[in-house]
């Protein structure tokens, strides 16, 4: 039996100086579908690592990715990093990757007000 839980959408996005793992945890089985995105704060090394071992760099652009067919997008939540704003997309097409849209302080309070998540950023210890 496959496991439940999976890593859906993931990539590094570079926010300003910082470096983030921004990763989908997706649990889905009968009656369940549980799908967050978390972003995880990396050293400039941890992210130059895990790039050349093949972890995509994440998608930011300034426009609302649209669905076609054969793609599908979904809204996953807003992120705050680095002093700046983002509504994060789960695209998936034949991949499924994360795209980060810029927004403003006004679009991320309506976009929570509606009851978007907001997105956990983990800042663990650098090793």
């Amino acid at each position: 039996m496959a496991n439940p839980v999976t890593i859906g959408s993931n990539c590094i996005a570079q926010i300003g100086s910082k470096f983030f793992l921004i990763s989908e945890i997706e649990a889905k089985t009968t009656g369940v579908e549980i799908d967050p995105i978390f972003a995880v704060r990396t050293t400039t090394e941890q992210a130059r690592r895990l790039i050349r071992a093949g972890v995509m760099r994440c998608k930011i652009q300034n426009t609302v990715p649209r669905p076609t067919r054969g793609k599908e997008v979904e809204l996953k939540g807003v992120l705050f990093a680095n002093g700046q704003i983002f509504s994060v997309f789960d695209v998936e097409n034949s991949t499924d990757v994360a795209v980060l849209v810029r927004i403003n302080v006004a679009q991320a309070q309506r976009l929570i007000s509606k009851g978007v998540r907001i997105i956990k950023v983990i800042r663990r210890p650098f090793k």
